[in-house]
């Protein structure tokens, strides 16, 4: 064997020594974990500043270890050809693709692929500052190829756009159902967090309180009147209206008043400057905006209308947190197990209770149904008013009438078939 056939061996070891180089870096760098390193940029670790800047240049930076370790190879694969060509003829043609297979496949990926998987943060750390000088030495020629296939891809493009937040969501989804702790309330926080995630396709429609339940006062009435409406209510904010109920005119604030409210002697005109302009909001306003919406004006309560400024019902802050946290009962509420099956399996309720509220007291999939009460799913369904005695079924509820009017059904019959 000549010195010259020795060198180029020695030069091939060489090569798939740097492919193997090339492969784990592309693992460790897409396997690894940027909240992680930047963290540890920011306490003071150097190398993890060239691991950010490739992370935020990821695309580029991943074409430059494509194409310096497919250059690599084909180096690789043609001198071991040569080699053994030289050594073997046209047999040598066979061996070195045999052999190259071989020695390609397992040390300059499996092995280093592999090493890079299970430890790509200390892997990023060490190739960080090597990779992105490369990235930056072949930028010019990478900037060509991107060029090229952006031109390819550009009708693509817009629609690709398009998936991009319903991907993240639905891959950020999956990571929430993967997670899982020795704490028994770990099944609360995924709900809590998948919460998080559906506010932004719930509007308040979905979960208000209508405006037939809204307790309020008429401003016109006298001022006993209203302090005993304020003493028997439970709540702290109280709409205020006149003419209508629908017409609300403010929103008093019972915990603002100095007044003394045994007095009914009172002055009105002092519980009068203490009502504030009501917020009104559309109905399609969408939950994760109006929570936003709440911190920013530090409002609790806001009165939504439809497209002709007709009241619908109101939100308050505490609707949206117990979408995400659960039902939340304080000193005013009065707990109740509205949807306790009775001795025959049967739930008897009202036909204004909310559909999300059902549903999800039985930990079921809300359905697609443009209603938001009970009695408003079963006309939906039923495509009419059921007579007394109707039943009507979805997915996984059998719904009977046992009261309605001519307008709406007050109460229902709830029997869970699945």
């Amino acid at each position: 064997m000549s010195i010259t056939t020795i060198l180029l061996l020695v030069f091939l070891l060489i090569l798939i020594i740097l492919s193997g180089l090339l492969s784990g870096s592309e693992t460790a760098l897409t396997a690894t974990s940027k909240p992680r390193i930047l963290l540890k940029y920011k306490k003071g670790d150097k190398r993890a500043g060239f691991v950010l800047k490739i992370l935020n240049n990821l695309e580029n930076v991943i074409s430059s270890l494509l194409l310096s370790n497919n250059l690599v190879n084909i180096l690789a694969s043609s001198l071991a050809t040569a080699v053994l060509y030289d050594i073997f003829g046209v047999t040598g043609i066979f061996y070195a693709t045999l052999i190259m297979t071989i020695l390609i496949v397992i040390f300059a990926e499996i092995l280093p692929k592999t090493y890079s998987l299970n430890r790509p943060t200390r892997t990023s750390l060490i190739i960080g500052k090597s990779i992105f000088y490369l990235s930056y030495f072949l930028y010019p020629i990478i900037f060509f190829i991107n060029l090229i296939v952006k031109k390819i891809f550009l009708r693509n493009q817009k629609q690709d756009r398009k998936h991009i937040d319903q991907q993240s969501e639905e891959e950020l989804q999956g990571v929430i159902d993967m997670y899982k702790t020795s704490n028994p309330d770990s099944e609360h926080e995924k709900d809590m967090l998948q919460s998080i995630l559906t506010l932004n396709d719930t509007t308040v429609e979905e979960v208000f309180t209508h405006r037939k339940n809204i307790y309020s006062i008429n401003g016109s009435i006298d001022i006993s009147e209203i302090i005993k409406k304020i003493n028997l209510s439970r709540y702290t904010r109280i709409p205020v209206w006149k003419d209508n109920p629908e017409n609300i005119i403010g929103l008093l604030n019972v915990r603002t008043l100095n007044v003394d409210l045994s007095n009914h002697n009172s002055s009105k005109e002092i519980i009068f400057e203490k009502i504030s302009k009501p917020w009104f909001i559309p109905e399609t306003t969408n939950l994760l905006e109006q929570l936003v919406a709440f911190k920013k004006k530090k409002e609790h309560i806001a009165f939504v209308v439809d497209e002709y400024g007709e009241l619908l019902g109101l939100i308050t802050l505490e609707d949206i947190i117990e979408e995400i946290v659960g039902e939340i009962v304080d000193e005013i509420d009065i707990p109740d197990e509205e949807f306790a099956e009775n001795s025959e399996g049967f739930i008897i309720t009202n036909g204004e209770k909310n559909l999300r509220d059902l549903y999800r007291h039985f930990d079921l999939e809300l359905p697609l149904s443009e209603a938001s009460t009970i009695s408003g799913h079963v006309l939906e369904i039923s495509k009419r008013i059921p007579l007394y005695g109707e039943s009507v079924e979805d997915k996984y509820f059998r719904y009977k009438v046992l009261s309605h009017s001519r307008k709406q059904i007050s109460k229902i019959e709830i029997r869970y078939i699945k």
